[in-house]
This record gives structure tokens, C-alpha cells and sequence, in this order.
């Protein structure tokens, strides 16, 4: 499980409740989407240096596994893409079913963030600021 995520760094993790399970009592999957998509944008924000970002595309999810009630919930990405106006990162989330001493991938996808100005619209964000950020300027 762990050398699958070599390179990916954790974006967040989530105890699944009830309020997150669909009428089957499994993890709701537009939970988990809106989990995602929030949790990955806040690296993306992090390696681009701006918060203003969008959502441009997220690759087909394949829901592999499901996630249960009481399961740890982890979502890892990785820049795989850095554009000039968009950043693009790998994601895999993983649950941990302590019943079971399970640690499985329940699905996978790639997402898409752009930076735009205050108009919406694309805008090149800066690779010099975020380069300098790493080395902790």
C-alpha cells in the first residue's frame, strides 16, 4: 500500500460518519468527490503560491472499494503537471478499516486547477515565488 504512494504527499483525513453514507450505508460517492476536490486544491493552492484557483477537470473516478462507516479516510496527491496557468495532480484515497486491519485504495483520479486574475480568467501564476518558497525564502 505505502510504496503506491511514494512521491504523494497526505492532503487530508476524514473519519466517515453517518451524515457521509448514501441510503446503502456506504460512503456517499458525491461526499467523497466534494472531499477530494477540496482537499487537493488546498495543495494545489500551496505549490502555486495563490489561492485563486478553479477546478478545470477531474479525471474519470473509479470507486474500487467502498468506504464503511467508522473507516479513516486519506487523501494523497502528487503534482504530476505544472503549467503556465494550471497545476495538475494525481489523487488516491485510501481508507483504513481497523475491524479488518484493512488498508486499501478505494478509488483514483486526476484534477486540474488553473489560476485566474480577478476577472476569472487564466493567468500565469508565479513559478519564481513558489520555487523560492521550497527552498525557504
Amino acid at each position: 500500500m505505502k510504496n503506491d504512494l511514494k512521491g504523494f504527499e497526505i492532503a487530508t483525513r476524514k473519519i466517515i460518519m453517518y451524515p457521509d453514507l448514501s441510503v446503502t450505508g456506504r460512503l456517499f460517492g458525491g461526499q467523497l468527490l466534494s472531499w477530494i476536490d477540496e482537499a487537493v486544491a488546498m495543495i494545489a493552492m500551496k505549490k502555486t503560491g495563490t489561492k485563486n484557483i478553479v477546478t478545470k477537470k477531474i479525471s474519470e473516478v473509479i470507486f474500487n472499494a467502498p468506504g464503511l462507516l467508522g473507516d479513516v479516510l486519506e487523501i494523497w496527491c502528487k503534482p504530476t503537471k505544472l503549467g503556465e496557468s494550471s497545476i495538475t495532480l494525481d489523487c488516491h484515497v485510501t481508507v483504513w478499516r481497523s475491524k479488518d486491519q484493512l488498508h486499501l485504495t478505494i478509488c483514483s483520479c486526476s484534477i486540474i486547477y488553473v489560476a485566474i486574475n480577478e476577472n476569472g480568467r487564466p493567468t500565469i501564476w508565479n513559478h519564481k515565488k513558489t520555487s523560492s518558497q521550497k527552498k525557504g525564502k
